[in-house]
């Protein structure tokens, strides 16, 4: 593993530092985090440009595993203790700078491709002085055509109008995704849109298809929580407005009512979305969510195993099979890779814990 930590507006690389205790994760249509300390004892910080490549919101790292990078980000914080001469870096992939970037012109899409709407909320965003810290983006469509509208007085951030879009009940994925220019070798990022998802579907005929099983298999350990706490089979969606004339609507999974489940009421609130259908679309998406009592099952396999660490990505599709006290029967499922936390391990075994969600696919 290498750490390059670089100048956030210009990607021009200002050191390469010996991180340990490092983790770092990622997640689907959210930013991962990563953690990581650096001993300066004995160090030559001003040798190795220690603290101008480290500056919180000024500077970016990029992690190299075996001459791939894994994973990129902005640093947000950094803490030094003098009596471990330890200095703390704390950073969050780059989708995390657009949660510090806001819309503050008046934006309107009419019948527009969302995933248009995407790239555009970008592109305004690095169009700003000092704003580019040089996002690429793509083509992509969906043939989903919604209406928009962001007003200046909301200063809406980016990085939220964006994953609002996503959580639609017809929505998408979307991820910053790091590598190296195959032509010059520099590190670039790339926002990559997934309609209707990103990643690759489980076939059951595909040879290279995710398989993950436990105990005689590649699964070091699991856990599987169930948290009814959080689900909700009828929505009440908020819009704009205020008291009678404010946008409302509210969707409910008959399916589970007809089945005897008791009502689960959840309110969300979307105050600056005008277009009925948006908010149809958002609340009808949570519903869909969490109308079963969610479950995120976690498993660690080691980096190295097979499928290895190189083979699979967040938004891919992975088949389960686990055989113990907890599933006597087997339970042999699909799931979806919707995180993953990498323990890179320097002192130990390197080591993944892969975050599973149940597929609509």
């Amino acid at each position: 593993y290498r750490y390059l930590f670089v100048d956030l507006l210009t990607n021009n690389i200002l050191a390469e530092l010996p991180l340990t205790g490092v983790t770092f994760t990622q997640q689907l249509n959210q930013a991962g985090t990563l953690n990581g300390h650096l001993l300066l004892s004995g160090m030559a910080t001003a040798q190795f440009n220690v603290d101008a490549a480290t500056i919180p919101g000024r500077c970016g790292i990029y992690v190299d595993r075996n001459g791939d990078l894994k994973w990129g980000g902005v640093i947000w914080g950094r803490t030094y203790n003098s009596t471990a001469q330890q200095l703390s870096i704390v950073a969050r992939e780059f989708e995390s700078y657009f949660e510090r970037r806001r819309i503050n012109t008046d934006t309107v899409f009419n019948n527009t491709d969302q995933l248009l709407i995407a790239r555009t909320l970008i592109n305004n965003a690095q169009a700003a002085t000092n704003g580019n810290i040089g996002v690429q983006v793509g083509t992509e469509t969906s043939g989903v055509l919604i209406d928009r509208v962001y007003y200046n007085y909301e200063l809406k951030q980016v990085y939220q109008a964006i994953q609002d879009l996503s959580r639609q009940e017809d929505g998408f994925d979307f991820n910053i995704q790091v590598a190296y220019d195959p032509i010059t070798n520099d590190p670039t990022k790339t926002l990559v849109l997934g309609y209707p998802r990103i990643g690759t579907v489980y076939s059951a005929t595909d040879p290279n298809a995710l398989v993950f099983q436990f105990p005689a298999g590649n699964i070091v350990e699991y856990e599987y929580p169930e948290d009814g706490a959080i689900a909700a089979n009828t929505v009440y969606g908020s819009g704009a407005g205020s008291n009678e004339g404010k946008l409302d609507t509210v969707q409910q999974d008959a399916t589970k009512i007809a089945d005897g489940w008791p009502l689960l009421e959840e309110v969300a609130n979307y105050s600056d979305v005008t277009d009925l259908t948006v908010l149809q679309e958002l609340a009808l998406g949570q519903v869909r969510a969490t109308a079963y009592p969610p479950t995120t099952i976690k498993i660690v396999t080691p980096a190295f195993e097979t499928p290895s660490l190189n083979d699979y990505a967040i938004g891919d599709d992975a088949r389960l099979i686990i055989t113990d006290e907890r599933f006597p029967n087997t339970l042999d499922e699909v799931y979806r890779i919707v995180a993953l936390s990498v323990q890179p391990g320097e002192d130990g075994p390197e080591r993944v814990t892969l975050t599973l969600t149940t597929t609509t696919n």
